[in-house]
């Protein structure tokens, strides 16, 4: 599996997938680890959905982002057919999931209030 990156590292990360589609197309990664990359952030932008609105209080606005950026990363899945709610019941999913809850616990609220306003803040 691959090596497993801060919370703060997976929404950069996923920052990055959405302002260049073409990030791991041009990467030497296999589509398993490519598609698992994908996973994980999206994992870490659900987390944020989870968390953010008890940090910066609810705001449509930081919804809106939270959309794109989980579009914007399922749109470089291998398996183009799968949508939100499909990943979901995904096993891999659910563990990096799991994985992506436990680093933002263990994140500073100080930086987790900055990645919800990076979201927020993001002009995508």
């Amino acid at each position: 599996m691959i090596k497993t990156i801060s919370f703060r590292g997976l929404v950069i990360l996923a920052t990055a997938v959405l302002l260049s589609p073409a990030l791991l197309a041009n990467s030497a990664l296999s589509p398993a680890e490519a598609n698992t990359i994908i996973k994980e952030d999206i994992a870490s932008i659900q987390v944020m959905a989870e968390m953010c609105p008890a940090i910066i209080g609810k705001n449509a606005k930081f919804d809106q982002n939270i959309q794109k950026l989980i579009q914007a990363a399922l749109q470089d899945h291998a398996d183009k057919s799968l949508n939100y709610d499909q990943l979901q019941t995904d096993k891999e999913y659910k563990s990096v999931l799991n994985e992506a809850r436990t680093d933002a616990k263990d994140t500073p609220e100080s930086e987790q209030k900055s990645v919800c306003t990076d979201v927020l803040d993001f002009a995508g």
